[in-house]
């Protein structure tokens, strides 16, 4: 007769204590990550101010060429870029849309919002002032004041302006 109790049964697969330990990893290791993966969106909307903001600069270098190239480098006026009168100060666009210069058309010269064309209607991006300095922040910002871009106007002759942008808190 055969004696039992001297035969091994191998077994294969994990026991329970091992499941539950990876499972218990696993979960702190989701609890960990899953902040980093969530909170995705004040990146994007600090993306989308940098995006602005380098709109910004490309126009504010074309106008400032387009008014080397209409002599109007220096002091208040106006240049001409596709039929629309665009404010100036020293060459660079003025940060108010309606700050009138010396050339044609003056009171009714657009500036630097109105040639980089944002959308600030209800259900827009942004939240803009039509002041100087031009304020241009994020409609759904944390911080609407610490997730904005600020254009004043030139100070003097051949000094462009200093755009600042703040994304702390978007």
């Amino acid at each position: 007769m055969r004696n039992l109790s001297n035969t091994h049964v191998k077994t294969k697969g994990f026991t329970l204590i091992e499941l539950v330990v990876v499972i218990v990893i696993l979960g702190i290791l989701a609890a960990t990550a899953a902040p980093k993966f969530i909170d995705l969106t004040s990146d994007a909307k600090a993306s989308v101010m940098e995006g602005a903001l380098g709109s910004i600069e490309s126009a504010v270098s074309m106008v400032h060429a387009k008014s080397l190239v209409q002599g109007v480098a220096s002091g208040n006026d106006t240049v001409v870029i596709n039929g629309l009168h665009y404010a100036v100060a020293n060459g660079y666009p003025r940060a108010a849309n309606l700050n009138g210069g010396t050339g044609a058309d003056a009171a009714n010269a657009i500036g630097i919002l109105g040639l980089i064309d944002i959308d600030s209607s209800a259900s827009g991006d942004f939240v803009v002032s039509d002041a100087t300095p031009a304020l241009i922040q994020h409609s759904s910002a944390t911080t609407a004041a610490n997730c904005q871009i600020s254009y004043p106007d030139s100070t003097g002759a051949g000094i462009r302006p200093v755009i600042t942008i703040d994304t702390s808190g978007c």
